[in-house]
């Protein structure tokens, strides 16, 4: 893992206040950790748990049910939005326990709204088996514009050594993308095999890709759909064992 210039600044008070060792060594642990995923120095210039003395993490739940922590100050007048942490360490602390218990939470419901979408959606669904019995699956919701999803379909046939694959199509990512997803439903009707399956599959992330004609109401009320569901980005990988 890789980790910017940047955000390590944003990140080196964070692990100075969640680690529960010793000030001094937790300065070492922390400088080494940036080190080694920077090739940067970085020098403390305080580890103090004083600021923390007046202060407790809040966690809320907004009305569609979605979690988040705060740091909040005893007053209150004073919060800071806690997301992803990063863990120099396997040695567990409350602060950590708080955030990744929100995010699985949220994590979790999220799946959940997503499968729901796939069986909801189960004829529109691309299935390809894998390529040996499996009970595993994997659930893929793919934008063909998406550089990160096109490397998952370069990873296709790795995928189905493992596992059954599962794909939603959607085209949140601009009109392009729109029209791209409603050409792919169009000819899903027609992949009836594994081999033409993962054709199309293939073939709609190609570049030169452009459909003249499309189910475009189906396209929209899935895109729509999944975003409604939880889905800001793409690709959106669920793995499930059954």
């Amino acid at each position: 893992m890789k980790i910017s210039y940047f955000i390590s600044l944003g990140l080196l008070g964070l692990s100075l206040t969640s680690h529960s060792m010793m000030a001094q060594d937790s300065s070492k642990v922390v400088q080494k950790f940036l080190k080694e995923n920077t090739k940067l120095d970085f020098k403390v210039i305080s580890n103090t748990q004083e600021p923390l003395k007046d202060a407790s993490v809040i966690i809320l739940e907004s009305p569609n049910k979605e979690r988040m922590a705060l740091l909040v100050s005893k007053d209150g007048s004073y919060m800071i939005p806690l997301a992803e942490g990063i863990a120099t360490s396997n040695s567990g602390s409350a602060l950590r326990a708080s955030i990744d218990g929100v995010n699985k939470y949220n994590k979790d419901m999220k799946d959940s709204k997503i499968l729901a979408l796939f069986k909801k959606h189960s004829s529109s669904v691309l299935k390809i088996e894998s390529t040996k019995p499996s009970k595993n699956t994997i659930y893929m919701v793919l934008d063909t514009t998406c550089p990160y999803c096109l490397q998952e379909i370069a990873h296709l046939d790795d995928y189905l050594k493992e596992a059954n694959l599962e794909v939603l199509m959607v085209g949140i990512l601009g009109q392009k993308a729109q029209n791209r997803t409603a050409g792919y439903y169009q000819e899903l009707q027609s992949a009836k095999s594994r081999d033409q399956k993962i054709a199309l599959l293939k073939k709609v992330f190609r570049a030169d890709y452009a459909p003249k004609v499309g189910n475009n109401d189906l396209a929209t009320r899935i895109s729509e759909e999944s975003l409604a569901a939880g889905v800001q980005g793409v690709p959106y990988i669920i793995r499930t064992t059954k």
